[in-house]
């Protein structure tokens, strides 16, 4: 299946034999058994050629929608807080807010109040502007325009729509989140959005650590990392595309 899969177009037996290094005889037997079971199917009956049948996408959205989202990421958050000393966080947009899904630190000397089953907003967190970044325009207008704009929670906090915009362009320009102190004084965090199948985000990912701990090289590398973990866990959903940002 999956030399039929990469081919981009109908193979015969004979080219499916050759390419698998098999016999004739061993080739026509596993090709009609796939075609009784309705795995393949006949591109042209004349000529012989064999494709994938769309019973196989219908398995495998199957077992896609049947994949277990913390199940999955789990192992990546955890080694990447082993990697970087930092707490790694998890989270999912509930309504136009983020909720705290899942934690890992294993020895970061961080103190924040963000624990599991904690909503926070969107806009003056790393994990919630990560996946507005993913967001259409007016989306995203009505996620501001439900948010309490009013609450300053740090010095940082954006305020003005136009300024969200920007940093929104800029994250999915430099391909990761940044909250810079703006929900938690002394909190630095990089993020990043992990999509499903769909092609549509379903969480987001993030490193955070002491704001003081943190110059440009190391915010580079934390972005390179958490995007790569992000895309990681991303493509185990059945994630197809390479970036996780499309346009500035």
């Amino acid at each position: 299946m999956s030399l039929l899969a990469k081919s981009a177009q109908p193979l015969t037996q004979l080219e499916i034999s050759e390419a698998l290094a098999l016999p004739k005889s061993s080739t026509y037997e596993l090709l009609y058994t796939l075609l009784e079971k309705g795995i393949l199917e006949f591109d042209n009956e004349d000529l012989k050629t064999f494709k994938l049948s769309l019973k196989v996408f219908e398995i495998g959205m199957t077992v896609l929608e049947k994949t277990d989202f913390h199940e999955v990421s789990r192992p990546f958050l955890k080694d990447l807080s082993a990697i970087t000393g930092e707490t790694v966080f998890m989270a999912i947009d509930s309504n136009g807010t983020i909720v705290y899904v899942d934690r890992i630190e294993e020895s970061s000397s961080i103190r924040t109040v963000a624990g599991l089953g904690i909503r926070r907003p969107m806009h003056c967190t790393g994990l919630g502007k990560a996946l507005l970044a993913t967001y259409p325009a007016q989306r995203v207008k009505e996620i501001w325009e439900m948010s309490d704009r009013t609450v300053m929670y740090t010095k940082n906090t954006i305020r003005e729509y136009n300024d969200l915009i920007e940093d929104l362009r800029k994250t999915r320009e430099r391909g990761y989140a940044i909250d810079n102190r703006e929900m938690e004084d002394e909190i630095f965090c990089v993020a990043a959005p992990i999509y499903g199948h769909s092609d549509k985000a379903v969480g987001a990912l993030s490193i955070a650590a002491i704001y003081l701990k943190m110059d440009d090289k190391r915010t580079e590398l934390f972005g390179k990392m958490i995007t790569d973990t992000a895309l990681a866990i991303s493509k185990r959903l059945g994630f197809r595309k390479d970036r996780l940002y499309f346009g500035a």
